[in-house]
């Protein structure tokens, strides 16, 4: 009975030493960019990341989530067209390593359908191999190539440039966007509300031990 919320506590254990990774990574990419007068193309368009501002006042921000692993956030919304920041969610990072390249498939200002491949984020790192009942691990060397997938129809806008140019800094966890779309405002009414997504994400964490644990010798 207490394994939901075993689960979800090394979830929030990962989740919070990413976001330290991260704070590590921002505080080092902003000084760079401090030391050679950086992020005023960022903060002209309204966040730190460059994702878009709201011109409506009364903006839905509540992330969403796919059963792929993106995240999509609301940036702008005017009349019934809004736009979106899709990145990778938090289990989604926590099934890649590192990312060393974002490669974008999808063309800017192309329309793109639901499923639809728009950036690869190309990772190394560890993964674990097996496991015991005693929860003994074995890892070894993995590399992989994670596909962030259109969440709805619409149009690709935009990629963010930063973690174009320097994925293993910039590329520092769900909160940030990868790629920019348009689309209808209420596309996102067909995506997953955080507790759903944690609920999904517990059930995949399940089925995952369970096959490792029946592969161990």
């Amino acid at each position: 009975e207490d394994k939901p919320m075993l689960r979800h506590a090394s979830r929030r254990a990962t989740s919070l030493a990413r976001d330290a990774r991260a704070w590590k990574n921002m505080l080092a990419s902003s000084a760079h960019a401090r030391a050679h007068g950086g992020h005023a193309h960022a903060h002209a368009h309204g966040g730190e990341d460059g994702a878009s501002s709201c011109c409506d006042g009364d903006v839905d921000r509540e992330p969403r989530f796919t059963r792929t692993h993106e995240v999509v956030t609301r940036t702008h919304t005017h009349g019934e067209a809004s736009m979106f920041a899709v990145g990778i969610a938090g289990r989604g990072f926590d099934l890649m390593g590192d990312c060393r390249r974002v490669e974008p498939v999808a063309q800017s200002g192309a329309m793109a359908r639901r499923g639809e491949t728009l950036v690869k984020a190309h990772w190394d790192g560890f993964s674990r191999s097996a496991s015991d009942e005693l929860y003994h691990a074995t890892w070894a060397n993995a590399s992989g190539v994670r596909e962030v997938k259109m969440p709805f129809d619409g149009r690709v806008v935009r990629f963010n440039v930063e973690a174009l140019k320097n994925p293993y800094m910039n590329v520092r966890g769900p909160d940030t966007w990868l790629v920019e779309i348009a689309a209808a405002s209420d596309s996102s009414n067909t995506l997953l509300d955080e507790d759903a997504y944690e609920a999904m994400c517990d059930q995949e964490e399940v089925d995952e031990m369970d096959a490792a644990n029946a592969s161990y010798p």
